[in-house]
């Protein structure tokens, strides 16, 4: 299989640097964004994100990245925190051009993009967020800029009631041209603002394959776990939002039932110390493990025999997804985005969030029945090959920038003007 998606990207990719040169043809010929005879030039795309902690959001920069970087000239630009460095890292390995931001508050924030965006010319500036308090003034330098499109994904659900943020975000996507969001339901929330529907495009997230795992026996190895161990496992920022204090709260009901339970909780956050005390508050710090961030996260998924995500709200959970490139049963929460990712009582179970005697319900059903877990876990691998995977996520992004590129050639007025 991953010989046929080899060649499906490169066909993605070919037809990326085709549709952008059509599309900006007449932009490039025409007007002061680039000089007169470059028609045949690679087009450019900038990925941006002000996030401070661009986890997930930022292996989906990552991925297209990925996708891009053969056949267009890449640019990723971020906050070099911690989390903001692995995405610039890896960024330039794969060959990508790359920026470390200054803080937004830094006087010379918007001078440092500008610049860059001068010099290197993007045909498309592609915003990421995720929670509607980030700043997005990078749009708004873009546009000073000249750039001819700027497109913006929202990673994560609008959620915020107060209506000075809701203004704030109504203003701050003035500049933008397009916006993407990862799951249908994500994108109610943000029309139940008043943003237009036609703004909008729905783009589900979507993971590279992994490829060859670690196998059980290695990956149990490496995460200090016995042979005969019923291994529950979870992948994410330990923070509130993620909701693993619902799964620690299942386990004392859990490990009653599943003397040779083990829990392991891959990841770090600021909930961190919590999460550890209450897992000793209920007796249950022995099965309970804390991996920690690691970087080879999807190569553990073979020691689990199954995967939770007890999520209090999400966008669209690439932890979901990559669960079911690696073929495991998922247990989750009915919250947006992740009931589009999973199929319930097809690939996994869906549970009300916040649930903790629910969550363990659902677990125990699996943890008890082992073709139960095949099946479900068979169903969703082929779930993820027809609908998440990275190659159909680049393909759809591809699309909506030549859409607005030949809509900015043609002279037609921007849909967030």
């Amino acid at each position: 299989m991953p010989d046929v998606l080899d060649t499906i990207t490169g066909s993605v990719a070919d037809r990326l640097e085709l549709d952008l040169e059509d599309a900006t043809g007449s932009l490039r010929q025409g007007d002061a964004h680039a000089p007169a005879g470059e028609k045949s030039a690679r087009r450019s795309i900038c990925l941006y994100t002000p996030s401070v902690d661009p986890s997930g959001m930022g292996a989906h920069m990552v991925d297209l990245v990925a996708e891009y970087v053969l056949h267009a000239d890449v640019s990723l630009m971020c906050w070099p925190t911690v989390g903001g460095c692995r995405v610039l890292d890896r960024a330039a390995e794969l060959g990508a051009r790359i920026l470390a931001l200054p803080p937004p508050r830094d006087p010379s924030f918007a001078e440092v993009i500008d610049a860059f965006l001068a010099e290197y010319r993007p045909d498309v500036f592609h915003v990421h967020v995720g929670l509607g308090v980030e700043d997005f003034d990078g749009a708004r330098v873009a546009r000073r800029a000249g750039v001819p499109v700027i497109v913006q994904t929202q990673h994560l659900p609008f959620l915020l009631s107060n209506p000075r943020k809701r203004h704030a975000f109504l203003h701050a996507i003035e500049p933008v041209d397009r916006i993407i969001a990862v799951s249908e339901a994500l994108r109610r929330t943000y029309e139940r603002l008043g943003v237009p529907a036609e703004r909008f495009t729905t783009i589900p997230n979507g993971v590279r394959p992994r490829g060859p795992g670690l196998g059980r026996s290695a990956a149990r190895d490496a995460l200090g776990l016995a042979p005969d161990d019923l291994v529950v496992m979870t992948v994410g920022r330990l923070t509130r939002m993620k909701g693993q204090r619902y799964l620690v709260d299942a386990v004392p009901e859990l490990s009653s039932r599943f003397p040779g339970l083990a829990v392991v909780i891959l990841g770090t956050g600021p909930l961190s110390e919590h999460l550890a005390e209450r897992a000793a508050a209920l007796g249950v710090d022995g099965c309970v493990r804390f991996a920690g961030h690691r970087g080879d996260a999807r190569a553990l998924l073979d020691a689990a025999d199954v995967f939770v995500l007890p999520s209090r709200h999400e966008g669209m959970p690439l932890a979901a997804i990559e669960d079911m490139d690696a073929g495991l049963p998922i247990v989750g929460t009915r919250v947006v985005g992740t009931e589009e990712v999973v199929a319930d009582g097809e690939t996994g179970t869906l549970v009300p969030a916040e649930d903790a005697p629910a969550l363990a319900a659902a677990l125990a059903e699996l943890l008890s029945d082992g073709d139960l877990r095949t099946r479900y876990g068979e169903a969703g691998r082929r779930r993820y090959l027809e609908h998440f995977t990275a190659t159909q996520m680049a393909a759809k992004t591809r699309d909506a920038y030549a859409q607005e590129l030949r809509a900015r050639a043609a002279g037609l007025p921007r849909s967030g003007a």
